[in-house]
């Protein structure tokens, strides 16, 4: 799919300033979150067989690995055991470049956030986005959506 002009997301809804679209390119769009929030049908134990895999190429994406593997696979372990009791896990919430964040809430969600608004959170929820929509995990995204900085907008 060729990138989309700056701006343009057909097929698009907007919603209080932030727009929410399903699986298109983000063609240069900035942003400091992006949140995945998942159809009403998906529960968090459906998360558990892609969680490992999700969880890879988040930090792979943002640039996260780390020299100690030990440390990522006690957070992914602690991740996948919330999941296969269907209850909300922690996600990546460490000091980093990027975060991903399982909000508390009463659906099926998930954002990634930066401190600064750039390129790179767009880039790693397509990512992100094509992974879950390979697996068939239906899903939108949700950009900017954090209350901490709904004044800056």
């Amino acid at each position: 799919m060729p990138p989309l002009p700056r701006g343009s997301f057909p097929g698009g809804t907007t919603r209080a300033n932030h727009l929410i679209y399903r699986g298109l390119d983000f063609g240069g769009m900035r942003a400091r979150s992006g949140h995945f929030i998942f159809d009403r049908k998906v529960r968090f134990v459906n998360l558990e067989p892609v969680y490992r895999e999700l969880f890879s190429l988040f930090l792979e994406e943002s640039g996260q690995t780390r020299d100690d593997p030990e440390f990522m696979e006690i957070i992914l372990e602690e991740n996948l055991r919330d999941l296969r009791k269907d209850r909300k896990p922690e996600g990546f919430n460490r000091e980093g470049t990027m975060r991903l964040i399982f909000p508390i809430s009463d659906r099926v969600e998930f954002y990634i956030y930066s401190r600064t608004k750039g390129l790179e959170v767009p880039r790693v929820a397509e990512a992100l986005s094509q992974f879950l929509r390979k697996n068939r995990l239906k899903h939108d995204i949700a950009w900017d959506n954090l209350l901490l900085f709904a004044e800056e907008k």
